[in-house]
């Protein structure tokens, strides 16, 4: 569950006011992709592409053969933007090494190195934020055949403050549904699995009025209905990614004597 930050990255201050380092918990929600500006160069029947544009992690876009792909967003969006993340993939167990191009000058360029994951979970690539009219994701040939269920192209959320306690990291945040097998002389049987996802909750303390009013409540209200990628420490600890949704209505309120807000995000993701 990485993070994949380009080696020619360069963090932008959102704001003067609110000065931010490459450790603060980054939130992927801002999203381009529709099912009209997604294209892939192949894609097996009944797996469209346009599925990527579902955030239902049920729906995939499957590729028809092994061979490299392309997947192609075209942005219609003149703001810069910083990411493209993944969830439900198997570029790791299918061995498929991937990379980010953006169409720069008329021209496809690399501005993010191809990397060969470690594991098919939710994966962020983060780049130096920049106005690009489109994007792909570059995916070489691998022992069987690509194939994700979500993409998001966008501009991260960078929160104000860094996250220090209280915080289950998504990966750690285990969370089955379990059936155990016990004879009627006591034996141990065997446990049957019947689900697996992942849980946390994110606290978040000293958040200054106007940056939430300016940066926050917009995530908040999209939230009501939609996943977001989430990484809580993005450079120290860059495989501790999730794809999440909430679970209650946050509530944030002023804490004395600062004024400032503080609340937490009660959040579920994928396994």
């Amino acid at each position: 569950m990485p993070l994949i930050t380009s080696g020619a990255f360069v963090l932008t201050q959102p704001d003067d006011e609110f000065p931010v380092t490459l450790d603060h918990p980054v939130i992927g929600w801002h999203n381009l992709v529709t099912s009209t500006t997604i294209i892939a160069d192949t894609a097996e029947a009944n797996y469209p592409a346009s599925n990527l544009a579902n955030p239902a992690t049920h729906l995939e876009w499957r590729a028809a053969d092994t061979t490299k792909q392309y997947l192609t967003i075209t942005t219609n969006y003149v703001d810069e933007i910083d990411y493209i993340a993944v969830a439900r993939h198997n570029f790791a167990s299918a061995e498929i090494p991937v990379s980010v191009e953006g169409f720069i000058g008329g021209v496809w360029t690399e501005i993010v190195e191809e990397h060969q994951l470690t594991d098919d979970g939710p994966v962020l690539f983060r780049f130096t934020s920049q106005s690009l009219s489109q994007i792909r994701l570059r995916m070489q040939s691998g022992v069987e055949e690509a194939r994700a269920a979500v993409v998001y192209v966008g501009a991260l959320l960078t929160l104000e403050r860094k996250i220090y306690v209280g915080h289950t990291p998504m990966p750690h945040g285990r969370k089955n549904e379990i059936v155990n097998g016990m004879s009627e002389t006591g034996n141990f049987l065997g446990r049957l699995v019947l689900g697996s996802w992942r849980e946390s909750t994110i606290p978040l303390s000293l958040i200054s009025p106007a940056w939430y009013r300016e940066f926050m409540d917009e995530f908040l209200d999209a939230a009501k209905t939609t996943p977001f990628f989430f990484a809580w420490r993005p450079e120290t600890y860059p495989l501790e990614v999730g794809f999440a949704y909430l679970m209650e209505d946050p509530m944030p309120t002023p804490q004395a004597p600062s004024n400032k807000l503080a609340f937490d995000l009660k959040v579920r993701g994928v396994a």
